[in-house]
């Protein structure tokens, strides 16, 4: 059987999908990022608390994805690094107030590009912890089930 297996009102992946993708499209805003972690939390949530499984199969395509994203974050965080030193833009007063400016977007406070992507760097790998747990989950259900019901066998 491949796919979910979530109790009712449990959250759905799509629901993460969703709010991971709407991080990103919002240029990795507060809110987004906060909308996000809220969404994975109830993944993570669900699967320590056994409510959700998803089968190896499947498990192991969301997990790909989720370590695709924290791979691709990295080489962005580090390409960030370079962002983040201040460009020479010339010697007036109001060349180094560009300058500085987008030094500090880049990584200077914490609404900095830096500081979303560590955040939404935490998010992936939540979630991809969630997937690896609810795929354990899967496993425990499927052996339950043969436990249960090899006794029944004539």
């Amino acid at each position: 059987m491949t796919g979910f297996v979530p109790n009712a009102g449990q959250p759905t992946a799509a629901g993460v999908e969703g709010a991971i993708g709407a991080a990103i499209g919002g240029a990795l805003s507060a809110g987004a990022i906060a909308t996000t972690t809220a969404e994975v939390q109830k993944l993570v949530d669900s699967a320590k608390s056994g409510g959700f499984a998803i089968s190896e199969e499947g498990a192991n395509e969301y997990i790909r994805v989720f370590q695709g994203f924290e791979d691709v974050l990295a080489e962005v965080r580090d390409t960030l690094v370079n962002a983040g030193q201040a460009p020479k833009l010339g010697s007036s007063d109001y060349a180094k107030q560009v300058a500085s400016h987008v030094q500090r977007i880049a990584n200077g406070d914490a609404q900095s590009y830096a500081t979303a992507l560590s955040s939404l760097a935490v998010v992936v790998r939540q979630a991809r912890e969630a997937f690896e747990q609810a795929k354990k989950n899967y496993a425990h259900m499927d052996d339950e089930a043969a436990r249960t019901f090899s006794g029944l066998q004539a």
